[in-house]
């Protein structure tokens, strides 16, 4: 009997202990896994590298426990296509689709917070979040307006005096980029016919502080978005070139401070039509891809972001599909391609490996040892070094070459295409929970 009683008293005592570890492991996890909250905006940073270095919550281990937590317009008979990606901070999840607002959404349950603006008719840019939480979103198609969204409130803190030219489907793909140490906000403005500036805007107020252009600068400025490294500006522009073909693109390295152009980097030879699409900085190196619609072969160019000279070139012998992903600390990039996926080393361009998909792969992104990416009508996890495939989950309706999966605050979050979901959000179901013994079940 004492025994049975001293065991009963045990029990009592060491039940809010084991209570208290599991609350303690909880809030340690919570803590762990507080820092890769965020997601800004396609591409994840201002080097448009699409590698979250930071996210560590899914694994190679894990990434196949993977569901579906929550979607926009599940099963609703509503075609609606969400381009890019969703822009993730603090737990709240900001996007806008086609034909709709700018809503905002909790990340973990998918209530929705708020939403703002009229809507786009047509196709809906992303918006992109700033280190403090000021959501900027461009609204209708032409002309298209900046505005800056409180993120928590959805109040409207400016909208920009100037309505830009981004083209009917460019507003759809058009990012603005941050500069956190200056204050501004950049945004190309690339119509249709030619023309494009590159302007920046004060970010507390959206007022122009200066423009470049083809007055200005004999440049008429290109590309969906700029980057930002070391200080600087990296945009692509249709610039003057002799005597053949007279004019192409270069990326051009810009002093924002002084708006002057220090660097044009070299085109790829030979001469011909070769035209800019995609562009990101990896570590040391800019990396852009380079096509001519009459070659079939396609060209990914380096280059030491301190000289103009191309540093390697390297042929890709099919159609590139979309925008390339770097993971900096393995000095590596990811170059989608119909049907393939190209791992490069960047400081060499010399293949790694590739990895065979079952139709044209698009906008890859990275985080803890996975590459993801969109393809046919499903989503793909990869592992990074192996490419074993780890995780597939069905869209319900064919990828767009836009589209890329957002990786944040323990969950992945990608567009559905009009398919089962507008977008999806896909999480571990399963949390932490206290599993007594089962001598304790008659106590």
């Amino acid at each position: 009997m004492k025994t049975k009683v001293l065991f009963r008293w045990l029990v009592f005592l060491g039940l809010p202990v084991l209570i208290l570890l599991g609350a303690t492991a909880a809030l340690a996890r919570s803590a762990t896994y507080e820092a890769p909250r965020n997601w800004p905006h396609f591409g994840y940073d201002d080097a448009y590298t699409s590698y979250n270095p930071i996210e560590h919550t899914i694994a190679v281990t894990n990434v196949m426990e993977l569901e579906r937590r929550w979607g926009i317009g599940c099963d609703d008979a509503y075609f609606s296509v969400i381009f890019r990606s969703p822009a993730v901070y603090d737990g709240t999840l900001y996007t806008s689709g086609a034909g709709d607002r700018l809503r905002a959404y909790s990340t973990k349950t998918g209530r929705k917070l708020w939403e703002f603006g009229a809507g786009n008719m047509a196709w809906a840019p992303q918006p992109v979040v700033s280190e403090d939480g000021v959501v900027y979103y461009m609204e209708e198609t032409i002309p298209t307006y900046l505005y800056a969204v409180d993120g928590e409130s959805g109040d409207q803190l400016w909208k920009a005096p100037l309505g830009f030219d981004l083209g009917y489907r460019g507003a759809a793909e058009g990012l603005v980029t941050v500069d956190e140490a200056n204050g501004l906000v950049y945004l190309v403005e690339a119509p249709f016919m030619g023309g494009g500036k590159l302007y920046a805007l004060d970010r507390g107020t959206g007022d122009v502080v200066w423009w470049m252009g083809e007055v200005t600068h004999d440049a008429e400025f290109k590309g969906n978005y700029a980057l930002l490294g070391n200080g600087d500006i990296y945009v692509p522009a249709d610039v003057p070139i002799g005597p053949h073909p007279g004019h192409g693109d270069k990326i051009l390295q810009i002093d924002p401070g002084t708006q002057t152009i220090e660097m044009a980097y070299a085109r790829p030879e030979p001469e011909s039509y070769w035209e800019i699409d995609a562009y990101t900085l990896c570590g040391q190196k800019l990396v852009a891809t380079f096509d001519y619609d009459y070659d079939p072969v396609k060209l990914v160019v380096g280059y030491d972001t301190y000289t103009s000279t191309i540093a390697w070139q390297t042929p890709i012998s099919q159609t590139i599909t979309g925008k390339i992903a770097c993971n900096p600390d393995k000095n590596r990039i990811y170059v989608p391609s119909d049907p393939y996926l190209h791992a490069l080393d960047a400081a060499t361009g010399e293949e790694v490996w590739t990895y065979t998909g079952y139709g044209a792969i698009y906008n890859p992104s990275v985080a803890n040892g996975i590459v993801y990416f969109l393809s046919d009508t499903n989503a793909y996890a990869i592992d990074e070094e192996t490419q074993a495939r780890l995780f597939t989950y069905p869209l319900g309706h064919a990828a767009e070459a836009t589209t890329q999966v957002a990786v944040a605050d323990g969950m992945l979050f990608l567009s559905g295409n009009g398919g089962t979901c507008d977008l999806f959000a896909l999480g571990f179901l399963g949390d932490y929970r206290v599993f007594l013994p089962v001598m304790l079940r008659d106590f």
